[in-house]
């Protein structure tokens, strides 16, 4: 009877064994699996992105020349803008900014820098050094809600390997203009609808938006896609502003 007790908490201990290192298997096994697809999706969203950041759109866009209105896209590494003058006579800002927007607005602002992304993480992140992971998992995640940063300049003096001049038509600028417009949310009165209190300096201020951030449409999405309506030649999907920048056209000798 001893013997039998002994060889009986044998078996149970070599069962309870062989059930532990089944469980690790299989544990084992949907780790690796779980780890080759998410590394695979990545992969595909990658070649994705520069499949259909190289993917030129308006392949049939031409420079407008001296008789065309100057814009420009700016790429500071991460993040697209586009600079547009406020009081042209075929679309005029200046009829939807209100002076008291701004904390210091005067004649000599002739254009103004616009740019779009998560309400949270534009709002907190003056800075890199301001920086919150916490913030960029939200935004990439669609969590939040968007505003649009308008910054006020006087000329289009930028860096040339920051930013790209082109020339479009009036009426390419007016489409470009109202497709910006549309991002803007607006009171029943058609006004914009101002954060107060919220520009990072005299000259900017942020206005509530339409449309949600997220991991497939970035700030440089939404710069992509505004250039696109309008008719110049863009990437189809601009999801980083070097990949904007891939298929913009040549800036035009001076």
């Amino acid at each position: 009877m001893p013997e039998l007790g002994i060889n009986r908490v044998e078996t149970v201990s070599s069962s309870s064994t062989s059930r532990s290192r089944t469980f690790f298997r299989l544990t084992m096994r949907w780790l690796l699996r779980s780890a080759a697809l998410i590394t695979l999706a990545i992969l595909l969203f990658v070649a994705a992105a520069i499949l259909l950041g190289n993917t030129p759109v308006n392949t049939d866009f031409q420079d407008a020349g001296a008789e065309g209105i100057e814009i420009l896209v700016l790429n500071n590494g991460v993040h697209a803008d586009l600079v547009l003058p406020i009081d042209n006579t075929r679309f005029r800002w200046l009829d939807h900014f209100m002076e008291t927007d701004f904390r210091a607005m005067n004649s000599g602002h002739r254009y103004a820098i616009f740019g779009w992304g998560d309400r949270q993480f534009y709002m907190e992140t003056r800075t890199w050094d301001d920086l919150k992971v916490s913030n960029v998992v939200k935004a990439f995640a669609g969590l939040g809600k968007t505003v649009v940063h308008v910054s006020l300049t006087e000329d289009l003096n930028w860096p040339k390997d920051r930013s790209r001049s082109i020339r479009i038509t009036p009426d390419q600028f007016e489409r470009l203009c109202r497709r910006l417009l549309e991002t803007f949310e607006r009171k029943e009165s058609g006004a914009l609808v101002l954060i107060p209190q919220a520009g990072y300096h005299e000259q900017d201020a942020f206005y509530e938006a339409r449309g949600s951030y997220h991991l497939f449409r970035t700030c440089n999405v939404w710069a992509g896609d505004a250039l696109a309506q309008a008719g110049v030649r863009v990437g189809f999907w601009t999801l980083t502003p070097q990949l904007l920048f891939r298929c913009l056209p040549a800036e035009r000798a001076p």
